[in-house]
């Protein structure tokens, strides 16, 4: 597939080349505008949906309200709907519960959907609500193949629907982690270390595979698993592959496995790299392109079940000679430190975490505040060219946008190349091998066997070729 890179007013000539609204559209706004709130609907009811997500529509209420949910493990559709009750203290009507999420698809109530689900659902979801006219909100990484990825962004443009996605790390206000990353870009672009020579990005490591859980188990009575597998191959059931069922009709929100198995999830290298690559792309003026040479290793611990790499040491090379030097945190502390002729700049999180068990910057490498570099002038004062800012949460700017009808801070393109360049790093890791890729072709030069791997086999009847005619039957 050809480049299809968009600038901010290049993607509302896009929409209005389809014929799409320039405001938003009635059934949005309906006839109390403009007070009536946005209605979404939550597709995956795990812990990002209720500890990030959910929560980010509650600091909102005056933009919106949840009015859905759907998940296929209905011990979770339950308690989270019992857990959103809670948070809104009863001044909530009840939620909608779905077992297929097509159904909240076609509820023309839901204007707008959060996908939370795992990684490997994200790409055909969010075709999915396109088409069937909703507004997007996904989590990171946006997909899992070069082909996945392309689909949403060339999704989005047909139909003119407003995308968001959750690297947070572009916003600075409640909710989120402050203007540190926004800033160091920002530094970064308006010269302040002159010709950047290399970006150091440091990753966490995933924890240990728990030694007493069983390998095969009886698929529990609540969870439809085929559904729960998607487009993936047919595997025995067990919660080490997917995610704790708890004791009880309690839901348990703990990590789920599915994040350490490569038929689900490509690993730090995309849980992580997502946020921090997409730094390094901002303060790099890179979002529209990507790397042209990969190298590196990584490892594969030897584990039951889980397959993701462990440690990791990868180089991505861009046209301009730049060079992403991705490690784990024995090598770099976790953040972004952009390295150039003139000394350095480093962001992170600091001690902020979005979930209890999130790492931070620091451990080996000691304490590092979100904001350091070389010399303290390099991170004072204004800055003569600005990037676009978002003082309101992460969540806000997409329902406000929804509102105007004008993109996010995060255009689909942008999303698109960061979570090409992790997948490029995932590759060639499992490949064991360098790699050369072509960014405005969006294929690997001379290697049939890597071009193999930009797209997924599907297990029907799922996956994103089938999508649009999904979304159609399940809109009626």
């Amino acid at each position: 597939m050809g480049r299809n890179g968009f600038s901010r007013r290049g993607f509302l000539a896009a929409g209005a080349a389809w014929g799409l609204p320039a405001i938003i559209p009635a059934r949005v706004l309906g006839s109390r505008a403009p007070s009536k709130k946005i209605q979404v609907g939550v597709i995956g009811c795990g812990r990002i949906a209720g500890g990030m997500d959910i929560p980010g529509l509650w600091h909102n209420q005056d933009l919106a309200v949840p009015i859905a949910l759907a998940d296929c493990d209905a011990k979770r559709r339950t308690t989270t709907r019992a857990n959103t009750a809670r948070l809104y203290d009863g001044d909530l009507p009840e939620l909608k519960l779905y077992p297929d999420y097509r159904e909240l698809l076609a509820d023309k109530a839901v204007d707008a959907v959060m996908i939370c689900t795992p990684d490997f659902w994200h790409a055909q979801q969010c075709v999915e609500a396109a088409f069937a006219g909703k507004d997007v909100y996904v989590q990171k990484p946006l997909a899992m193949s070069v082909f996945e990825s392309r689909a949403i962004v060339e999704a989005m443009r047909k139909t003119g629907r407003i995308f968001h996605i959750g690297t947070q790390q572009r916003s600075e206000g409640k909710s989120t982690f402050g203007p540190q990353f926004r800033k160091a870009a920002e530094y970064v672009r308006n010269g302040r270390l002159g010709r950047i020579r290399r970006v150091e990005i440091g990753l966490p490591q995933e924890p240990a595979e728990p030694v007493d859980w069983p390998l095969v188990q009886p698929v529990p009575d609540t969870l439809d698993y085929d559904q729960w597998l998607g487009y993936t191959p047919a595997e025995l059931y067990s919660e080490l592959r997917t995610h704790p069922q708890g004791k009880g009709a309690e839901a348990d929100f703990g990590r789920p496995g599915w994040m350490t198995l490569r038929a689900y999830s490509m690993g730090m290298i995309a849980n992580w790299g997502a946020h921090h690559i997409d730094i390094a792309h901002w303060g790099l003026g890179l979002e529209e392109t990507g790397p042209v040479r990969i190298r590196g290793r990584a490892a594969f611990p030897k584990r039951r079940l889980w397959d993701v790499h462990g440690s990791l040491d990868m180089k991505l090379t861009y046209a301009n000679g730049t060079v992403l030097h991705i490690a784990d945190d024995t090598v770099y502390p976790n953040g972004v430190r952009f390295v150039g002729e003139k000394g350095w700049i480093f962001c992170g999180r600091g001690s902020v975490k979005t979930l209890s068990n999130d790492p931070v910057a620091g451990g080996k490498h000691g304490r590092w505040r979100p904001l350091e570099a070389s010399a303290r002038a390099l991170i004072e004062g204004e800055v003569e060219h600005r990037l676009p800012r978002n003082p309101g949460n992460h969540h806000r700017i997409w329902l406000e946008s929804i509102r105007t009808r004008q993109p996010t801070h995060i255009l689909p393109e942008s999303a698109h190349r960061t979570t090409t360049a992790c997948i490029l790093a995932f590759t060639a890791m499992n490949l064991k091998r360098g790699l050369e890729w072509d960014p405005a072709a969006e294929r690997f030069v001379g290697d049939e066997e890597a071009n193999a791997t930009l797209a997924r086999p599907e297990r029907a009847p799922y996956g994103v070729r089938n999508a649009p005619r999904r979304a159609g039957r399940a809109g009626g």
